[in-house]
């Protein structure tokens, strides 16, 4: 992709409206919805598009007591779903707790949090769309610490709006209105929110408000001669535990790369990872319960697909080496690090990679498992098998929330028991992105 070429898609998208259904309906082009999944595919956790799917209705959970102001809008993707018959689920009930905490979802554009008991839900936000049939809210994110929600509203033609709300939707405060802002992401203690701006690079700035801080510039183009480009745009992925450091995706501004780097805070120095011959994937990747390193999987340069095992990278110095797995011919996806186990989603890798090259990739089917930090024998979880495309671990390993569907109109949200326990079906709907875990009791 040639740099006018990704500039000019990078516009579309921050000042086109995203609409429910996009991906799904006529309504959207081809190249459309093949630029959006690329974008994507490098920038977001690799399998959040394939949800992005129907027009979505929330109209018929209550909302809280408090209605904040109108504001602006967004659209959706999606790609089809595996079939899923096979996964029995259970019914929560109101009189015990499912979940370790609250679960909020962003869903047909407006932010929905679903009690411990997995039955209660309650509609956060309602804000008004820019558009017919556009989304409303198009990203967002939570601090546990603080019970502080934090969301992004699109607009026509201006800036996006970022907005911050307590837990219930209340005491709602535009925090920026002057910047095409995504990809917000809370600090630990809810402090500070780091953000992406269009054009610009990555900011920090105080929750209770104040400037935003440009900690990383991107990198312009200057010499396209450069394998895989030398510009660079940023997008926070995650905080460390101890919010000194934050990871990130540095997405190429001419071709479809990414890879992964650490920056610290108090400097703003940047530390790509390493790894020998092969490249960091931006498709997964976790911190250690220590905030010393980070576990990720790697992507061979020549087909872009990811390549079997995990990796562990120093944030200081970003020197990388495998992990120790048995069986080692494993791919991994969402890796997740407590203080005594690392937890992830395997699934033997393909015998024939060529096949892998094309799109539509096949539907692989990944077991919850545990290791030891250092690697070793992976031990299955559980008896059953999904295919995943966006995952929220427990906090202690408990379980997971996964993305489910076999139709890309009714996307389920589903919790995963670590301890075999038959799955939950706590969400159905369309157009749902996002989840993230509020305030535990």
């Amino acid at each position: 992709m040639t740099l006018s070429t990704a500039q000019h898609t990078w516009r579309q998208f921050v000042s086109r409206l995203r609409y429910k259904g996009c991906g799904t309906r006529s309504r959207c082009s081809v190249n459309e919805r093949r630029n959006w999944m690329h974008y994507h595919r490098f920038i977001l956790l690799l399998g959040m598009l394939a949800l992005m799917s129907g027009c979505a209705s929330v109209a018929n959970i209550p909302p809280s007591a408090s209605t904040p102001p109108a504001a602006p809008t967004v659209t959706s993707t999606s790609a089809p779903l595996p079939d899923a018959a096979s996964i029995p689920t259970t019914q929560p009930t109101p009189d015990r707790a499912v979940l370790p905490a609250p679960l909020y979802i962003l869903a047909g554009g407006q932010i929905v949090r679903i009690e411990r008991d997995g039955v209660t839900q309650t509609q956060i936000t309602t804000e008004t769309p820019p558009a017919v049939d556009a989304l409303a809210i198009v990203a967002f994110d939570i601090a546990p610490a603080t019970a502080t929600l934090v969301y992004v509203v699109q607009n026509i033609d201006k800036p996006s709006l970022l907005i911050r709300t307590d837990a219930d939707g209340n005491w709602r405060s535009v925090l920026l209105d002057d910047r095409f802002v995504s990809f917000p992401l809370l600090s630990p203690d809810g402090s500070t929110v780091a953000f992406s701006a269009f054009d610009e690079g990555l900011y920090v700035m105080p929750v209770a408000g104040g400037e935003p801080r440009l900690i990383l510039p991107n990198q312009p183009v200057t010499d396209l001669t450069v394998s895989g480009g030398d510009g660079r745009g940023f997008a926070p992925a995650a905080w460390s535990p101890n919010g000194a450091r934050l990871l990130v995706h540095a997405y190429s501004l001419t071709v479809e790369r990414c890879e992964l780097a650490v920056v610290d805070l108090s400097s703003g120095a940047i530390t790509y990872l390493k790894a020998p011959e092969l490249i960091p994937s931006c498709a997964t990747a976790a911190w250690s319960a220590d905030s010393q390193s980070i576990y990720f999987s790697v992507v061979n340069p020549s087909n872009l697909f990811n390549e079997p095992g995990l990796w562990q990278g120093n944030a200081v110095d970003g020197i990388s080496t495998a992990l120790p797995l048995e069986p080692a011919n494993v791919l991994v996806r969402a890796p997740f690090a407590t203080q005594e186990r690392l937890y992830a989603f395997v699934t033997p890798f393909p015998a024939q990679v060529a096949d892998l090259d094309v799109p539509p990739y096949p539907e692989m089917p990944f077991t919850m498992s545990s290791v030891s930090l250092t690697g070793g024998l992976l031990l299955p979880l559980r008896n059953d098998a999904f295919t995943l495309y966006q995952t929220l671990w427990a906090d202690n390993g408990s379980g997971a929330v996964i993305f489910e569907s076999s139709d890309p109109m009714q996307v389920r949200v589903l919790w995963v028991p670590a301890n075999g326990d038959p799955t939950v079906e706590l969400y159905r709907g369309q157009d749902i992105y996002e989840i993230a875990w509020g305030r535990a009791p």
